[in-house]
């Protein structure tokens, strides 16, 4: 993974669009602001049901709001289970990083690491 400095550096951005349909658009340039550098943390998660000690691998932006929403059976296919007890979370940068970790935690491969990291 590369390093990413923890200072955020704002970058304006002209957007200019043509004028289509909506005259509005072409009417002046619209200035849109980016953040560089700026770290949103994304996480690969395994919970484990206190009822039952079933365990449920995913991925999302924010674990707490995640966990929370588990805990309130907001999630279908976890609701039967309820409560649920955070076992281990991993953090990435991008969301296509936390989902594929989530996927490898589901694999007989990803079972064997949790087991050897005395996770499960």
């Amino acid at each position: 993974m590369a390093e990413r400095s923890n200072a955020a550096v704002l970058k304006t951005v002209d957007c200019h669009r043509s004028g289509g349909s909506n005259p509005s658009l072409s009417a002046k340039p619209i200035k849109a602001i980016a953040l560089e550098g700026f770290f949103m943390p994304f996480y690969a998660y395994v919970l484990e049901s206190e009822s039952n000690g079933r365990r449920y691998y995913g991925s999302c932006e924010d674990l707490e709001i995640r966990m929370s929403e588990h805990n309130a059976g907001k999630v279908k296919s976890s609701r039967p289970y309820r409560p649920y007890r955070l076992l281990y979370s991993e953090i990435f940068e991008t969301r296509s990083e936390a989902y594929a970790r989530e996927r490898f935690f589901k694999t007989i491969n990803g079972y064997i690491y949790l087991k050897k990291i005395g996770v499960i």
